[in-house]
């Protein structure tokens, strides 16, 4: 069995952590827990290890907590997911599996099998109905589409981002504005109208109107609003990447404040 022991990031980081662990044992046909969605297990219709029950993920979560507090890593078999030829390690040394394997780190990627196995994971990772029913922005988005308007999903994210790589994500609002206009003459051009919905957990100056709406929803209920945007666009961000992924959307990065941006430069997340 594969268990997931050093969960990385936040919660959009350690869903495609997951991901991509979980693709790999569902190819190979190798057991597969995740003790660290313990917080996040019943948000989703069939997270990992459903039919086994929250139980038998809390005892390895804690297992896991006695291995960390006591330091006994040379009697466990943990691989190194820094190491490109990692999958290659695993398939290698299929005695491997006759014992418990310890993984975490963030390099390790199958993207062939998220790609292969993504109806697979929508259906597991939708969130369960009881989290947005009668959600206002929900009703909002399915009123547009029926109108045959376009939904485009803005993720405005600072924080973090002042100080991680000089800075160079973090925008001000006069910048998502610009995007956000420029995007509205583009559907406007092919005779679409067009409203969007900003997901931040930012105090913005962008003011609601219209056309512009702003969700004050929680974080795994903005993945299900983005989930059924028609576009996305924000900076790099896994965020805007697990709404694309779970959502068939596609997506856009803003990299700099002054991009020339058109539709065709939109693309979908396979993982």
């Amino acid at each position: 069995m594969i268990i997931m022991a050093f969960p990385y990031g936040n919660y959009s980081n350690r869903l495609f952590q997951n991901l991509h662990f979980e693709a790999f044992c569902k190819e190979y046909g190798i057991e597969y827990i995740n003790p660290s969605f313990s917080d996040i297990y019943d948000l989703y219709k069939s997270p990992c290890n459903l039919v086994k029950g929250l139980k038998y993920i809390k005892k390895y979560e804690l297992k896991i907590k006695i291995i960390k507090k006591l330091k006994i890593y040379k009697f466990i078999k943990i691989f190194d997911t820094e190491n490109d030829n990692y999958r290659d390690s695993l398939l290698s040394n299929p005695s491997s599996f006759k014992h418990n394997i310890y993984v975490g780190g963030w390099c390790f990627r199958v993207q062939d099998l998220t790609e292969k196995y993504q109806d697979y994971f929508i259906e597991k990772y939708t969130l369960k109905e009881k989290y947005y029913l009668n959600n206002k922005f929900i009703n909002l988005i399915n009123k547009t589409k029926r109108s045959n308007k376009i939904v485009v999903g803005v993720h405005i994210r600072r924080g973090d981002y002042k100080d991680w790589q000089n800075g160079k994500y973090y925008f001000n609002d006069t910048v998502y504005e610009k995007y956000i206009y420029t995007l509205k003459e583009l559907f406007s051009e092919i005779k679409n109208e067009c409203i969007f919905i900003i997901f931040s957990n930012e105090n913005l100056l962008l003011e609601e109107n219209e056309y512009i709406y702003k969700s004050t929803n929680e974080w795994y209920i903005d993945h299900l609003l983005m989930s059924r945007c028609d576009y996305l666009i924000g900076p790099p961000s896994t965020f805007t990447l697990w709404a694309s992924y779970i959502g068939k959307v596609k997506y856009f990065h803003i990299e700099n404040d002054s991009m020339n941006i058109n539709l065709n430069d939109f693309k979908y997340c396979k993982g």
